[in-house]
């Protein structure tokens, strides 16, 4: 009788070590990166009339923690200044052809690529996130 229990005990052992395997947390998702040559941005204006758009690039901002609370608040102020002049300078006039612009809205998070002729950049394929 003993050695019957030490057997199912070990049994059970075995069969809930497996099931704790097969239950294993998957691995996050990651967003591949864009291919080459495909610029990420948002829209910030959509001109229907002469066909063209404005896009502010996406950037990845690293967020640093002050205790502080007047010096996080100043460090606040400069980093939102700084982030205003670059991203004035930054912004994209871009041409668009007509038959992409009626899929654009300011706004929206997109990918685009652009080719270059007569130093006039056109946007040739947009895709909305």
């Amino acid at each position: 009788m003993a050695l019957a229990k030490i057997i199912l005990a070990g049994t059970m052992l075995t069969a809930l070590g497996s099931v704790a395997l097969g239950q294993g947390t998957p691995p996050l998702k990651e967003a591949p990166p864009p291919p080459p040559g495909v610029q990420t941005g948002v829209v910030r204006v959509v001109n229907r009339l002469n066909g063209t758009v404005v896009i502010e690039p996406t950037k990845e901002s690293a967020k640093s923690a002050n205790p502080d609370a007047a010096a996080a608040k100043a460090a606040a102020e400069k980093a939102a200044a700084e982030k205003a002049a670059a991203a004035e300078a930054s912004v994209e006039h871009l041409k668009i052809k007509r038959e992409l612009i009626d899929g654009v809205h300011a706004g929206d998070k997109v990918k685009f690529s652009v080719s270059e002729s007569n130093g006039t950049k056109t946007i040739t394929k947009i895709d909305a996130d």
